[in-house]
This record gives structure tokens, sequence and C-alpha cells, in this order.
């Protein structure tokens, strides 16, 4: 019979204990372990919800503001600069309500390229956040996500891009859950989706009683960019709003990849029913020298309806497009670029259900949905135009 002491008893007991409550806890931290895939189709585990943010692109901010209203900067260590560059009329709201925006370090500038792995490991960062495609580093970057994650920083990739109307919902419960913010993503959720019926529903029962003719639509992209005429979209991004309204996009057919060129020739052969151009010039553009200015359609915030319709007026006159039946016939129409890069987008979708389908859509406001969009899940107010129709009438004036 083997005897032990006490003591060495008492040891031994201590040990088992230690033991199994080192199991409990391991099982309970496992237990609570944030494990989601995301839009790359990636297994991302967080052992706790995100604290210091990388934001791949700063447009994300759309994004976060849903579900942190009050306080969205406050868990971003680092950020691209693009919202300032690309969207200073946004970027202007957020640094007048909250000015600590200026300090944040910014770890690139509006590429991939320059997107800084240095900078980023300098923040102690626990979780990047990366669209599949677009502006900042994609799930193409294989290397970067690679060092990123190689040194504790947890990728993520979103999409409001690819599939924006699919994956708008996907990415904001993503969100939700790396951040502990399920509640809020969950709220979202439910209003977009509501106000995303509100253009299906009405669209499938008013083509199952009466089948018409889906309209021919030019979308042109990013009007004054280039001289070369003309940039569009053919899949993805703001063709995918087209889509789903049941236009006809002219580009399709001849654009092989998401984005490519239709030249003027073209469009008046085929003569699209209507064109809609996507404006990506903003406010500040109009405080510059209007005469060294590029073409640009400015709409978005801080921009009256008045200032849009001249801008859209001026770039109408200087690419030649005038002569287009759909222009002449009052069927022409802008609406803010940035639409495709933020859950915002159902906005969108609703006014180019109403300019395609007007009989149908005769009392949707798309309108009320961006205010409500605002009033609920944006810190800033809307403030500016976001679409515009082009005033034919003032033209021939």
């Amino acid at each position: 019979m083997i005897r032990i002491s006490s003591r060495r008893m008492c040891r031994l007991i201590l040990s088992i204990v230690s033991f199994l409550m080192f199991g409990v806890h391991a099982a309970q931290a496992s237990e609570t372990n944030i494990r989601v895939t995301d839009l790359a189709e990636r297994t991302v585990i967080l052992s706790h919800p995100a604290k210091r943010i990388i934001l791949g692109e700063s447009r994300y901010l759309f994004a976060l503001s849903i579900l942190n209203p009050d306080h969205p900067l406050d868990n971003i260590v680092g950020m691209l600069a693009d919202l300032q560059s690309i969207d200073p009329g946004t970027y202007q709201q957020y640094q007048q309500r909250f000015p600590e925006i200026d300090d944040i370090p910014r770890v690139g500038h509006t590429s991939a390229d320059s997107f800084s792995v240095e900078k980023v490991l300098s923040l102690n960062a626990d979780l990047a956040i990366f669209g599949v495609e677009g502006h900042g580093p994609g799930a193409r970057n294989a290397q970067l996500i690679d060092q990123l994650e190689r040194a504790g920083v947890t990728v993520l990739f979103i999409d409001f891009r690819n599939d924006p109307l699919v994956n708008t919902v996907k990415s904001m419960r993503l969100l939700g859950h790396v951040l502990g913010q399920n509640t809020r993503a969950d709220a979202f959720v439910e209003y977009y989706q509501a106000q995303l019926d509100r253009v299906v529903k009405p669209l499938a029962i008013a083509m199952a009683k009466h089948p018409q003719h889906s309209p021919a639509v030019f979308l042109h992209s990013r009007v004054g960019l280039q001289d070369l005429c003309c940039e569009t979209m053919a899949r993805g991004m703001m063709a995918a709003f087209l889509d789903n309204v049941g236009g006809q996009n002219i580009a399709k057919e001849r654009v092989p990849g998401s984005a490519g060129i239709l030249n003027l020739e073209y469009l008046l052969t085929e003569q699209p029913d209507i064109y809609i151009a996507t404006a990506i010039g903003a406010a500040q553009n109009l405080e510059a020298d209007a005469a060294n200015q590029p073409p640009y359609i400015v709409l978005g915030a801080g921009v009256s309806r008045s200032d849009a319709q001249a801008s859209f007026q001026r770039a109408i006159k200087e690419s030649a497009l005038g002569s287009l039946t759909a222009v002449r016939n009052g069927h022409a129409y802008a609406i803010w670029h940035h639409f495709y890069n933020t859950p915002l987008n159902i906005a969108a979708v609703q006014v180019f259900a109403k300019w395609l389908y007007p009989q149908t859509f005769a009392d949707l406001d798309p309108h009320a949905t961006l205010e409500t969009l605002y009033q609920r899940f944006q810190p800033v107010p809307l403030n500016g135009t976001y679409w515009v129709e082009l005033d034919t009438k003032a033209g021939r004036s």
C-alpha cells in the first residue's frame, strides 16, 4: 500500500484542480471565439470583438457608422486616404462632426500598391477590413494578407462592389459579428431588405401581369475623368443595380469584364432608351477655378440641386452626348458614383427602378429612403443632392 503525505496529497489535489480549471477556461475561450466565413470564403477567427481596426478603404466608414453612429471612429487606428481624396464632401461632413478624423494615421492613398504593411504593424491593429476588390488591398493580394496574419492582424473581406445586392447584407452581418454589434447590424438588414422588397416584389408582379419592354440603358461611369468616350460598367457595381431592376445594359455584350469603354459611334448606333451618368465631382470642385476643372458632374454632400443641374448640363455639352435620343427625349439622369461602394446602395436601386419604370414605381420615394438611412444609421445629416434629372429645357435656352 502506497502512503501519501497530507502535504503531497494537497499538492496533488491542487494540481488536478488547476488542470481542470485550465481545461474549463480553455473550453470557455474556445466557445466565446468569434468565428465567421468572410466574402473571400476564408474562415476568420477572433478571440474577442475587434478593438483596433484598419480600414482598407476609408469609405467603409459608411458601414461602420451604421454599427456605431455616435462614435464611428473610436476603434479605427488606421485607414486608406480614399474618402478624403475621392469623396471630399462626405469627408468634410465627418470632419465637422468628428475633428479627430484628421488624426487617424493613413496607411496608404487610394490603391493597394500604396498600402503600407509596415505602418499597419506599427499600429498594433487586431483586424484589417478589406474589400474583395476595390481601391485598397483585395483578395488577390495573398502575400500582403499573409504578412498581416503572420504578424497577428486578422483580415476580414467584405463586399459592396462585386455583388452588392447580395453581399451588402452578408457584409453588414459579418461586421456586426466581428465588432460585437449584431443588434445594430440586424436592424439595418431588416430595413435594407424591406426597401429592396419594395422594388423586387412590385416589379415581379408587373412583369407577370404585363410583360413589358426592358429599357436599354447606357451607364456612363465617372463622367469627366478622362477625355475618351465613354467609360461604362457592365457587371457588378452599379451595373448590378441595373440588373436588379430589369434594365438592359447595352455594355454587357460588348464589355467582357466589369468595366470598359463604349465609343460614341456605338452609342449613336445603338441609341439607348435611357442614359445614366455617375458623378464623381464634389462640392469642392465648385470652389475651384471652374475654367480649369474637368467636366465632372457634381453630386453628393453639400451640393445644391441647381449646382448639380448646371454641372450635368456642362458635362453633356462638352461630351457631345446631347445627340443621344435618350438625352433629347428627357431620359437622361445622373447619380452619385459612390453609392456603388456603400451599404446605402438601396436608395440608388430605388432611384433606378423609378427612372426605368415610372408608372410602376410612381409611389416609391427614394429620397425618403435615403433620409431614413441617414436619420437611423448615419452620424451626419443628409445634406446634399445625390441624383438629378437633366433639365432639357435649360439645355435649349
